[in-house]
């Protein structure tokens, strides 16, 4: 059975925690609280719904497997995808976040 390379899931396991631990730090902030609190289960319950679906899988890599699922309606491929789709929309809420009170910085200074 194939895998991905160990960079990849070197890669994954990093957006997966950054994040979960985001998520958690918004939460205790008591700042953006649906969404922090969707982030944190999708960054738990998808990556555990794709790694057993992983480990069923016939040949060819875990992403393989996504597509081809995607492929046949699966639920739990969908289901994967969203969580994953949910995760970059929290990247880009943090980015946004970022972006923003470091321009409030700027303006202040001048």
């Amino acid at each position: 059975m194939e895998t991905l390379p160990s960079w990849v899931w070197g890669f994954y396991y990093v957006f997966i925690l950054i994040a979960l631990v985001s998520g958690i730090v918004y939460l205790i902030r008591k700042q953006r609280k649906l969404l922090s609190i969707l982030t944190i289960l999708s960054s738990i319950i998808g990556p555990i719904v794709f790694f057993l679906q992983s480990l069923l899988r016939a040949s060819g890599t875990e992403i393989d497997n996504l597509w081809h699922s995607l492929g046949q309606g699966e639920i739990w491929a969908l289901f994967v995808l969203l969580a994953f789709m949910e995760m970059l929309v929290w990247y880009v809420t943090l980015i946004k976040d970022f972006l923003g009170r470091r321009g409030k910085r700027n303006i202040l200074k001048t």
